[in-house]
């Protein structure tokens, strides 16, 4: 059985599953390679307007890097292994549609990462986070979840690695919605198939401009969204710019 199952349960929609049940979905360097050429070929397809990710049964996410590989690692190893896997994490933040995670139990580690990375999270009242780095004296995930929760729950969660519940994680931004348990790919497939319904661009834009809004003033991500409908999303004809529009809120 593969380490990764992919599916398209809904028009417009990939599902990824990490299928490691027996191991909480624990991330091998496969599996991360396996998640990177998914998303790859999800980018070229232009039938897929946004991508699910989530692990397989209701433990678990995923825990994070698979510990029993990187044991068997020496020191040379253990490193190249480090900085193949940001460059893969790198990817996954760099991707162009929107991506859901589906966080059904915990994600700690690298399946925490994972999840913070994906544009919104749905999770269900036994969904946890957890970042672990501090615990075995490295460093992780300062790059982008500040952007995220803002820097000082940040530093709180990055240097006690503590875990997170559902509902605090609800209240500060961890997760978008909480499901019932059970249901929540359900619920994160629902989200997908609503953003599917939309034009792909116009989506597309927004997170661009969203994710690139860090570090500019108010100007400059004003005039930045400002040059993408002057140009690249340059309004025709009113008819053609609202009839879909119009057509969408008779459904």
């Amino acid at each position: 059985m593969d380490a990764l199952q992919i599916e398209s349960p809904v028009a417009g929609v990939r599902l990824l599953r990490l299928h490691r049940p027996q191991a909480c979905n624990a991330l091998t360097t496969a599996l991360q390679q396996a998640i990177d050429q998914a998303l790859i070929e999800a980018e070229a397809d232009q039938a897929v307007r946004a991508v699910v990710i989530t692990g397989e049964g209701e433990q678990a996410f995923s825990a994070g890097y698979d510990v029993k590989e990187l044991a068997g690692f020496d020191e040379t190893r253990l490193l190249e292994n480090y900085l193949q896997r940001q460059r893969l994490l790198l990817g996954l933040a760099k991707f162009p549609k929107p991506l859901i995670a589906a966080v059904n139990g915990l994600a700690h580690g690298g399946g925490a990462i994972l999840a913070t990375l994906c544009d919104l999270r749905i999770g269900g009242l036994n969904s946890e986070f957890r970042f672990t780095a501090a615990a075995y004296n490295g460093v992780n995930n300062t790059w982008q979840l500040p952007l995220l929760i803002g820097p000082a729950k940040a530093l709180e969660f990055v240097m006690t690695a503590r875990v997170v519940p559902a509902r605090e994680a609800l209240a500060c931004g961890l997760l978008n919605a909480i499901a019932e348990n059970g249901s929540v790919v359900d619920a994160a497939l629902n989200v997908a198939a609503q953003i599917a319904m939309h034009p792909p661009a116009g989506v597309r834009w927004h997170k661009a401009l969203i994710r690139e809004r860090a570090g500019r003033s108010l100007e400059q991500a004003f005039d930045a969204e400002n040059a993408v409908m002057s140009g690249p999303l340059r309004p025709g004809r009113a008819a053609q710019t609202f009839d879909a529009f119009l057509a969408s809120r008779k459904r």
